[in-house]
């Protein structure tokens, strides 16, 4: 007697199809539903002294595709030669600081910085009872770089931003956590 094993191989063929199918769906599905995050919501810190201004300094995460520039790497914040804490990948900083002009500097010389790259410095002057926004960019130099080289090769920016470009920038930041 001769027993017919072609539709148990062709089940097999389909199940292991549909497990295949499933798998790809369901990994489609994760990307897309990644990418639909739900909003973040930005709830700005109250003065605690009016006769203060605030400053957010924030660091995005970078925008480049793949691996993400310094991500493990993070500068101390010195206000006007005082430390306010360390700027890590996606976070940022409610820094409240009293009117006039104030000295940022984002380095590395610090003991407990773990930053490689040269100090990043600006001075902005801040008046009593205002909110401005300061955006610490890292991202991958893409034009000055070959296939498989990635270190040294950055574009680090430390500027203001206008209140309305940095709220969708920073919404999606943790606060960072101050000494």
């Amino acid at each position: 007697m001769r027993v017919n094993k072609a539709p148990h191989k062709k089940s097999e063929f389909a199940g292991v199809a549909l497990r295949v199918c499933l798998w790809v769906g369901g990994s489609i599905s994760a990307v897309f539903l990644a990418g639909c995050q739900s909003s973040s919501y930005f709830d700005p810190t109250p003065l605690a002294n009016p006769d203060n201004a605030i400053v957010y300094l924030y660091r995005p995460a970078a925008t480049n595709p793949g691996k993400k520039p310094l991500r493990l790497s993070y500068p101390e914040v010195m206000i006007d030669g005082k430390s306010a804490g360390f700027l890590k990948y996606n976070e940022y900083l409610s820094l409240e600081v009293p009117p006039g002009k104030r000295q940022f500097v984002l380095t590395g010389l610090t003991r407990d910085a773990k930053w490689e790259p040269e100090d990043r410095t600006y001075s902005l002057t801040v008046e009593a009872g205002e909110t401005y926004f300061m955006r610490f960019q890292v991202e991958f130099d893409v034009n000055n770089m070959s296939l498989g080289t990635f270190t040294g090769q950055y574009l680090i920016y430390l500027h203001p931003v206008e209140r309305d470009e940095a709220i969708y920038q920073i919404r999606d930041s943790s606060e960072g956590q101050l000494p």
